[in-house]
């Protein structure tokens, strides 16, 4: 494919919605699944249990939030690669295209056409406490981009990392009004997801020396670690959603172990 095409071509990638955090964030496969299996499939699991829908009415109604949240986070983003960088003790340039004028018009236009349709589809337009939430997460994007202080991005990134997660499956609660249930989600994504990611951020940002992280076995034994508040949350709330997360969380680092621990000839790997 000659280069001018292929520019082309990764222009229009970027453009689309989640094509930006495809190529920057998700790479595929192995980025890509880790935030299906630890992010996705658990969003569907507290739609489907809190908001008492089927699994097929609760994947319609959770892809369609999470485009309506992917267009505002992808700003951010953007944001995060353009002007957060300039204020990043450790710079990560993780897209290498330069962002002109016409890109960056089309960039946000497409993506706030395309969340304004999405939000309406999902029946959440009307709703205050949904505009509320996004609100937040753009108040939140921007203290991110613009705090010079590494200390203070801290805070702001265990409030995204929570967004992230519960974003997605507001909608489907926000219909009924169940603040139980949306709590419930909250510390279900606190507990199961946001807290192994802010461990992750800290070492990134060379504040936390953990070199356990890297051991295969780490992430099941954080899953494991927080099991007695995981039941008390489903016995307070009555709710069996977040140890259904649990268990699939357990399920997925076993499977990620088992496989680790495979002799490569097993997996279809030979050494040179």
């Amino acid at each position: 494919m000659p280069k001018f095409c292929a520019i082309r071509m990764r222009h229009l990638i970027l453009l689309l919605p989640f094509g930006y955090a495809f190529v920057s964030r998700y790479h595929w496969p192995r980025d890509f699944m880790v935030n299906a299996l630890t992010a996705w499939v658990p969003g569907i699991i507290l739609v489907a249990l809190l908001g008492d829908l089927t699994v097929s009415d609760a994947f319609i109604c959770y892809l369609m939030s999470y485009t309506a949240f992917i267009c505002i986070y992808e700003l951010g983003y953007l944001a995060n690669d353009t002007i957060g960088l300039r204020h990043d003790p450790t710079p990560r340039r993780r897209v290498d295209t330069d962002h002109r004028p016409g890109f960056i018009i089309c960039f946000v236009a497409l993506r706030l056409g395309i969340g304004l349709a999405a939000t309406v589809a999902v029946g959440v337009a009307t709703s205050a406490l949904y505009w509320a939430s996004l609100s937040t997460l753009i108040a939140t994007l921007i203290a991110h981009n613009t705090l010079r202080a590494i200390e203070l991005k801290f805070y702001t990134f265990l409030q995204l990392s929570l967004l992230r997660f519960t974003l997605p499956v507001l909608p489907a609660l926000l219909i009924n009004t169940d603040t139980t249930a949306i709590l419930t989600s909250f510390a279900t994504a606190l507990l199961l997801f946001t807290l192994p990611r802010f461990v992750t951020y800290l070492d990134a940002k060379g504040r936390l020396i953990l070199p356990e992280r890297k051991a295969q076995t780490y992430h099941l034994k954080t899953q494991a670690a927080v099991i007695p508040l995981v039941i008390l949350l489903s016995v307070l709330t009555d709710e069996i959603a977040p140890l259904i997360c649990l268990i699939w969380g357990v399920i997925v680092q076993l499977v990620y172990v088992a496989r680790g621990r495979l002799p490569l000839r097993a997996l279809g790997v030979t050494q040179s």
